[in-house]
């Protein structure tokens, strides 16, 4: 087992599903102009699909804004992930590259409007998604100290007390962050079973695909729901 969902969190949001990729042995941390070019034209697709519209309301987003209400989470001030790249398009600020295979993941979060993780894992990791406990630490990204905001109670993604991202997918930590020496990461894609898995599969497989053709990855998809929470 590498990923896990706490039940609380299906009691919260009832349809929540994660499609989760897992790669092991990617290589190649120099150029790849194909991911390059897998981001650029997400970026291009973007900006046509956003102009003259507000990032937020892109249909695609609504269902990520309506479980961060019911997570007691203002969406405005806690963007999602994918909401917040968007966002970042929708400004004409374009997208920063930080390395081949989180510019990967941003691509394919961009293309189908899903919030995309990128997580480091040792060998023995198990990467949760569960709601923060008193003894939890983060570090945001770029810092050193942990950041004394953090709550019990609030949802994020976490290996051991380890928080990897706050308010579900808002901020990352330096715990995780994929680095050119990662040789194992897990990517969960978050949907919701009736609103937008088809989507969430679609992300996953071309995922993986890319991550065998480009990067020699063994990438396996998995899809945890209320029904298999676990893989």
């Amino acid at each position: 087992m590498f990923f896990s969902i706490d039940d609380e969190v299906f009691r919260r949001l009832p349809a929540l599903c994660v499609g989760v990729v897992l790669a092991e042995g990617a290589r190649g941390m120099g150029a790849h102009p194909a991911v390059d070019a897998l981001l650029d034209e997400a970026v291009r697709d973007a900006e046509q699909r956003l102009e003259g519209v507000h990032a937020s309301d892109d249909p695609r987003v609504q269902p990520y804004r309506e479980a961060f209400h019911e997570l007691g989470m203002s969406p405005s001030r806690y963007p999602s992930s994918n909401i917040a790249l968007l966002r970042r398009i929708a400004k004409g600020k374009g997208l920063w590259r930080v390395n081949p295979v989180v510019d990967l993941g941003n691509a394919i979060s961009i293309k189908y409007g899903l919030p995309l993780g990128a997580h480091a894992l040792g060998e023995k990791d198990v990467l949760e998604l569960r709601f923060s406990r008193p003894n939890d630490v983060f570090v945001a990204l770029g810092e050193t100290e942990p950041d004394a905001t953090l709550a019990p109670g609030e949802l994020v993604y976490a290996v051991d007390g380890l928080v990897h991202t706050r308010r579900w997918t808002w901020r990352q930590s330096e715990n995780g962050k994929v680095e050119p020496s990662t040789t194992r990461i897990a990517f969960p894609i978050d949907g919701f079973t009736g609103v937008n898995e088809a989507e969430v599969s679609a992300a996953c497989e071309e995922l993986a695909a890319v991550l065998r053709d480009e990067f020699g990855a063994r990438a396996e998809v998995f899809l945890a729901s209320a029904g298999a929470p676990r893989a």
